[in-house]
């Protein structure tokens, strides 16, 4: 593989952003990119010994889903606990029916000896995953067919220096600088072609940067990281000199097409209060219009929604209901709260009891018995008072409270539209624990 004068500008520009801050994140705590990086080597023995434990029939194959789904959670510095890890070992082991899937694992999760045979074990449990697609009723309950991460993920803990994990967010950025994943003819392939490229950019690393790590494969998807998060930044917000009115000043920056529909492409500008065309054009204040487009928003996520809001007494502004969560029925009631400035509970929290035990007992009569509350706005306060509202509400009422920044939803629609395998069961995660649901927690729960 070699890398193009492009390829190592461009790699050039996010080792500078990394250098200038070089802190990971694990569990909203920033570190040094080397104290993550000696957990993560902390963490490997156990991780090696439970898939060790697996192959030679210590762990059943239940209690190795357990023990990964647990691990994933006490040592997550792999992402490994989110939809395109742990939930899709869940889905194999809760969903396949088939006799041989316990071998059909083993087998792929054995060390490869090298990295064709790597290939040839993805490609063997595509067409697996493939075969019992077309034998089943409902073909969504099967994992999807590309278990390039889950099958890498494994194998890294048994020699993190031979097989890179192929995360989403690495191909993606390797892709807008010119690599052609399309390419490739199967998953084995795409693998393969993959580990070569990290390959080359390690060695560019420390032949042409003079760059030696500890963990050189670890370094390179650091880099990468940092501008996959570049590229995939935030809607830059400005504040004018004149009013203090905050504007967009550029849209978000999204590689190629954006899945995100027309129709609600200005929510982030109506949860700053401000006017968009589709307002005006229908002469609605940017807060009534905020409200309409969270309705069309949750409506696009499949939901059955019920716009309230205003001129209909003390009520939130809309009940999204779903028939296909962990088992069965559950609601988001959510309120829209369009500011130009960040937006704090405040007092308001005895308003949102109010909304929650008023909804709560109407959606009970319609056999709901699992409720969310969503607070989504441009921005908010957190702080020692926004954190005891929110226990307050919970304390009152036991319904978790969500704060999600509009631009956050629409990277939960994006994710949702771009990926037929995320269902609703994957989307109630999304609201199961109180507090702000930030882009890393959303990240973390749909890959």
């Amino acid at each position: 593989m070699e890398l193009t004068h492009e390829h190592k500008k461009q790699l050039d520009s996010y080792f500078e952003d990394f250098k200038k801050d070089s802190m990971v994140e694990d569990k909203n705590v920033k570190m040094p990119f080397g104290t993550f990086d000696q957990q993560r080597k902390d963490a490997v023995p156990d991780l090696k010994a439970m898939v060790a434990d697996f192959l030679t029939g210590k762990l059943s194959l239940t209690d190795f889903k357990e023990k990964s789904d647990s691990m994933s959670r006490s040592v997550p510095y792999w992402g490994f606990k989110g939809f395109s890890g742990q939930m899709q070992l869940n889905q194999y082991v809760n969903n396949i029916e088939d006799a041989e899937k316990e071998t059909q694992l083993k087998n792929a999760l054995a060390l490869p000896k090298s990295m064709e045979e790597a290939s040839q074990k993805i490609n063997a449990m595509a067409e697996y995953l493939k075969r019992l697609k077309t034998e089943t009723d409902n073909p969504k309950s099967i994992p999807r067919t590309n278990q390039s991460f889950m099958l890498s993920y494994f194998w890294e803990v048994q020699n993190s220096e031979l097989y890179p994990v192929f995360f989403g967010s690495s191909k993606n950025i390797l892709e807008s600088i010119g690599f052609d994943f399309k390419s490739q003819d199967t998953p084995g392939d795409e693998y393969k072609y993959f580990a070569d490229i990290i390959y080359a950019i390690r060695l560019y690393f420390e032949t042409e940067k003079g760059i030696k790590e500890q963990f050189p494969i670890w370094f390179v998807e650091h880099v990468l990281w940092r501008g996959f998060k570049k590229q995939h930044a935030d809607t830059e917000v400005v504040t004018t000199t004149k009013k203090d009115i905050p504007i967009i000043r550029e849209s978000r920056q999204i590689p190629g097409e954006s899945w995100i529909p027309p129709i609600i492409a200005d929510l982030e500008q109506l949860a700053l209060n401000q006017e968009t065309e589709w307002s005006k054009k229908r002469g609605v204040k940017p807060e009534k219009a905020f409200e309409t487009k969270l309705r069309y928003a949750f409506t696009i996520l499949g939901f059955d929604v019920t716009e309230l809001g205003q001129g209909k007494g003390r009520e939130p502004d809309g009940v999204a209901i779903s028939t296909d969560g962990h088992s069965g029925y559950y609601a988001v009631i959510y309120d829209a709260k369009a500011r130009e400035k960040e937006y704090a509970i405040g007092t308001g929290d005895r308003e949102i009891t109010e909304y929650i035990k008023n909804k709560e007992r109407e959606l009970q009569r319609q056999r709901v018995n699992k409720v969310s509350f969503l607070i989504v706005s441009s921005e908010f306060t957190e702080s020692p008072s926004l954190e005891n509202s929110l226990k307050d509400i919970y304390r009152a009422t036991r319904v978790p409270v969500i704060l999600v920044r509009a631009k956050d939803l629409l990277s939960v629609i994006e994710r949702k539209l771009s990926n037929a395998d995320i269902d609703h069961t994957q989307l109630e995660d999304l609201f199961l624990d109180t507090g702000v649901l930030t882009k890393d927690k959303i990240v973390d729960i749909l890959g």
